[in-house]
C-alpha cells in the first residue's frame, strides 16, 4: 500500500523549470503589448486601416499575425536587425536615433525598448502562447488615505493555461477624469477631492478601477433640505461624502414653470399658474405633478423624444409612415405601456410597416448591423459601433460580440417598396445568416455573453434578443432607461452621456443609479411611476443656484448640486410664444392649433424651429438637440415677424384683455403669468407703469412690455 502511495506521488510530481533559465521573450504577449505600451499601434498611429508613412500595424494588436509579418519581412525585414539588435529600425525611430514622424517615443532604458531588443536579439519569433484569460488591476476600489493623494496601480496577466504574470510596465494606464492623473507607469495622483475612474489595458485584456480621495476640510458642515424620497437620500449623501453643498429648494413659481415644461414641454396658462401660486395645500406640488402626468401633452411630449432616437421622419419611413409610427408612440406613452413591451414591439416587429408601425424600427435600421447598433444604444445604453471593425478601446465589447448582437437580425428582410418607400413589409427569411468576419463562418447570436437558444431554421432569433433583454435579470435595459429618463429631467444623465455606459464611464452615482432601475422595475418598467418619483424629490426641485462651495470640495457639476440651466427646446420656445401671446401657431397641413411638440414629422421646413436647431433626426444620439443659445436665436427672437405678429395680434390675449376693459395692473401681472409663470416683482411693476406712462398707445405699450419678457433669458431657459 505505502508503495502504491509513492508511485502516485511520483506520477503526480509537477515539473520544475529550472529557475535560472532566461525566459524567452514572447512576440505576443510582450512585444504586442510594448509596442500598444507606447502608442504605436494605435488608431492615431500605425494601427490606422492605412497605417503611417507605409508603416501598419493592427489595432491595438488584435491582429499579430499581420504584425509579425509587418514588423520581421516587409521592407526585406529591415526593421528588424537580429545581428544588430539596437540598430533596427523599429527601435532606431522610436528612440529618436532616426527621424521619426512621431518623435521619440521612448529612451533606451524604457522596459518597452528593453523588450524589443531582447526579443529581435533572441531571432525574432513568432510564438504560441497560452491566451490572455483576464487582467487584473490592484487596488481595484479605493478611498486614498487624506494623508497622500496618490497611489500606484498593479496590473497582473492571468492566462488560460493557469499562469499569471506581472504587467504592469507593459500597461497602458490612461483616465478622463479631471479629478485625477495617471502616469504611463501607473502611478495615480488626484489634484482635488473627487472620483476617478483609471482604465488599464494590456494585449486585449481591458479593466478599469475605481479610486476616490477627499481633501478634508475642517470647517465643512453639510447642509441639505429634508429627503423628500430615496432619491434625495442616495443624492445627499454622495454630495456630504465629496463635501458638497447642494441649493436650497426652489421657489413655488419656478418649480411651477420647470415642471410643466420637463413634464409636458409647454407653459401653463395666467390662470393655471395664479390657481397654484395662490394655493395654500403642502401638498400642492405632489397634486400637480400628478396632474400632469395625465395630460394630454404628456403622450405628445415623451412620444417626441423617443421619436427623435428612433429617427421618425419621411426620409426614413415615408410620409403616411412618419405619421402612423408616431400616434403608434403616443398612445405607447399616454397609456402607460411597460417600456419593455415597447422594446419587444420594436425589436420583433413584423408585416406591413403602415398597419403595424412599430415594423418602421426596420425602415430605419435596414440592414443586422444596423439593428444591432441601434438596439444596444437605444434599449442597452451601449455604444457598439466601434467594434464592427475591431474590438472596443475603452471596453470588453469585442467584433465577435458586435456580430453576434447583428446575428438575432440576420434573417430581417423588408420588401414591397413602392412610391418612394411609402408601403413596404417586414418579415423574416430562414437560413439567413451573417458571417463574422475574423472567423468567416456563420456567427451565432449572443448578446455581450449570453449565447442565445438555438433556432430553428424557420424561427425568429428576435424574440429570444427581446425575451433576454426584457428579462428583470438584466442588468443593461432598466438602468439604462432609468438614466435616460432622469437626463431628460436633470439635464445631465449619472451616466453621461446616457448611451455609453461601461465599466471605464462609471456612473456619477452608483447607488442613485441602481435605487432609481429598482424603482423602475417595481413600478412594471412604466415611465409614469419614474417620471413621477423623480418629480418629487427634493433634488429636481432644487434651485438654479448652489452655494459657495469648500475649496477642498469635488467637482460639483458631477453631483447634482442644484437644477441644471439650459435653452429650452425648438418645439417648447414655439408652443410657449403661442401660449404665452395666445396666439396658436399653423403648420402647414396639420390642423389648428397643433403644438410644435405634437408634430410627427422632424423634417418639417419650418423657419422658426429651423433656427432653433430642431434636429431632423438622423442620428440615435440625444446630443442631436442643441442646449446653448447662439447670437442668431437671439436675433431671431427679438426681429422675427412672427413673434411680434403674435404679440400683436387682434386675437392675443394683451388686446384681447385691453377690448374687455381690464385695467393696467391686471393686464401687466397676466402678462407676467403667461410669459414668465410667475407675478411681476415691485420693481418691475415702477418699470412697467413708467413706460406705460411714456407709450403713445396703451395697447401697444402693453404689447412692448410681453415683447420684453419673451426676450429674457427666464423665458428661453429653462431654470
Amino acid at each position: 500500500m505505502l508503495r502504491a502511495v509513492a508511485l502516485l506521488v511520483v506520477a503526480i510530481a509537477p515539473s520544475v523549470v529550472r529557475a535560472d533559465e532566461p525566459v524567452p521573450t514572447s512576440f505576443r504577449t510582450d512585444v504586442i503589448a510594448a509596442l500598444s505600451r507606447v502608442g504605436c499601434n494605435s488608431g492615431a498611429c500605425h494601427g490606422s486601416p492605412q497605417g503611417k508613412n507605409g508603416f501598419r500595424l493592427s489595432l491595438r494588436g488584435q491582429d499579430p499575425d499581420l504584425d509579425i509579418a509587418t514588423l520581421t519581412k516587409e521592407l526585406s525585414g529591415r526593421r528588424v536587425n537580429r545581428q544588430a539588435p539596437e540598430d533596427s529600425l523599429v527601435l532606431l525611430k522610436a528612440s529618436g536615433r532616426v527621424s521619426h514622424g512621431g518623435g521619440q517615443l521612448f529612451g533606451r532604458d524604457h522596459a518597452a525598448y528593453t523588450t524589443i531588443a531582447k526579443w529581435i536579439q533572441e531571432g525574432a519569433k513568432d510564438d504560441k502562447p497560452s491566451p490572455l484569460a483576464k487582467i487584473v488591476v490592484t487596488p481595484d476600489a479605493k478611498r486614498l488615505d487624506p494623508a497622500n493623494p496618490a497611489q500606484q496601480l498593479t496590473a497582473t496577466a492571468h492566462f488560460k493555461d493557469g499562469t499569471s504574470r506581472d504587467v504592469t510596465a507593459l500597461t497602458v494606464f490612461t483616465t478622463n477624469d479631471t479629478a485625477a492623473k495617471v502616469t504611463p507607469e501607473g502611478r495615480v495622483t488626484f489634484v482635488r477631492t473627487g472620483e476617478a475612474s483609471v482604465l488599464a489595458r494590456y494585449l486585449t485584456g481591458i479593466t478599469s478601477v475605481r479610486l476616490s480621495f477627499v481633501q478634508p476640510d475642517a470647517k465643512f458642515a453639510f447642509r441639505a433640505p429634508v429627503a423628500n424620497n430615496f432619491i434625495d437620500t442616495a443624492v445627499f449623501a454622495k454630495q456630504k461624502d465629496m463635501q458638497l453643498l447642494p441649493a436650497a429648494v426652489c421657489s413655488d413659481d419656478v418649480f411651477l414653470r420647470r415642471v410643466f415644461l420637463d413634464a409636458i414641454g409647454t407653459l401653463p396658462t395666467p390662470e393655471e399658474a395664479a390657481k397654484f401660486l395662490d394655493s395654500q395645500e403642502k401638498d400642492k406640488r405632489a397634486k400637480l405633478i400628478d396632474a400632469l402626468l395625465d395630460r394630454e401633452e404628456f403622450g405628445y411630449f415623451w412620444a417626441l423624444k423617443w421619436a427623435d432616437v428612433l429617427r421618425g421622419s419621411p426620409v426614413t419611413i415615408s410620409e403616411r409612415g412618419v405619421h402612423s409610427f408616431h400616434r403608434y408612440l403616443v398612445r405607447s406613452v399616454a397609456d402607460d405601456k411597460p417600456l419593455t413591451t415597447l422594446a419587444r414591439e420594436l425589436l420583433t416587429g413584423s408585416g406591413n410597416t403602415l398597419h403595424k408601425p412599430a415594423a418602421n424600427f426596420y425602415r430605419v435600421a435596414r440592414t443586422p448591423e444596423e439593428a444591432a447598433e441601434a438596439a444596444a444604444q437605444l434599449f442597452l445604453g451601449v455604444r457598439v459601433q466601434c467594434a464592427r471593425c475591431h474590438s472596443h478601446p475603452f471596453e470588453n465589447i469585442t467584433q465577435t460580440d458586435y456580430y453576434g448582437l447583428a446575428a438575432f437580425f440576420a434573417r430581417v428582410q423588408l420588401k414591397g417598396a413602392q412610391f418612394g418607400l411609402d408601403d413596404e413589409i417586414v418579415y423574416t427569411q430562414a437560413n439567413r445568416e451573417l458571417n463574422n468576419p475574423i472567423t468567416r463562418k456563420p456567427q451565432p447570436p449572443q448578446a455581450f455573453g449570453w449565447v442565445a437558444p438555438a433556432t430553428g431554421p424557420d424561427g425568429d432569433r428576435r424574440d429570444h434578443l427581446a425575451d433576454w433583454l426584457t428579462d428583470s435579470k438584466n442588468k443593461f435595459f432598466a438602468p439604462s432607461v432609468a438614466n435616460r429618463v432622469w437626463f431628460h429631467l436633470l439635464g445631465k444623465g449619472i451616466v453621461d452621456p446616457v448611451d455609453d455606459f461601461r465599466d471605464t464611464n462609471p456612473p456619477s452615482n452608483p447607488e442613485l443609479l441602481s435605487a432609481l432601475a429598482a424603482e423602475f422595475v417595481k413600478g412594471g418598467y412604466k415611465l409614469k411611476p419614474l417620471v413621477r418619483v423623480i418629480l418629487n424629490s427634493h433634488t429636481y426641485q432644487l434651485a438654479s443656484e448652489a452655494p459657495e462651495q469648500s475649496a477642498f470640495a469635488a467637482d460639483p457639476e458631477r453631483y447634482f448640486v442644484k437644477a441644471s440651466v439650459r435653452m429650452l427646446t425648438a418645439e417648447q420656445i414655439l408652443d410657449a410664444v403661442s401660449g404665452a401671446t395666445g396666439v396658436p401657431e399653423k403648420f402647414k397641413g396639420y390642423p389648428a392649433g397643433t403644438r410644435a411638440i405634437a408634430l410627427p414629422d422632424g423634417t418639417l421646413n419650418h423657419p422658426f424651429l429651423t433656427a432653433f436647431a430642431k434636429p431632423v433626426r438622423d442620428v440615435i444620439c440625444e446630443c442631436a438637440r442643441e442646449d446653448d443659445p447662439a447670437l442668431p436665436q437671439v436675433l431671431h427672437m427679438l426681429n422675427n415677424a412672427g413673434v411680434l405678429g403674435k404679440v400683436k395680434s387682434a386675437d392675443g390675449r394683451v388686446t384681447s384683455w385691453v377690448k374687455a376693459g381690464k385695467d393696467d395692473a391686471w393686464i401687466v401681472e397676466r402678462v407676467y403669468l403667461a410669459t414668465l409663470s410667475r407675478r411681476p416683482t415691485a420693481r418691475e411693476k415702477e418699470l412697467v407703469a413708467a413706460h406705460l406712462a411714456s407709450a403713445k398707445d396703451r395697447a401697444t405699450g402693453l404689447q412692448d412690455v410681453q415683447h420684453a419678457l419673451l426676450n429674457l433669458n427666464e423665458f428661453l431657459l429653462r431654470h
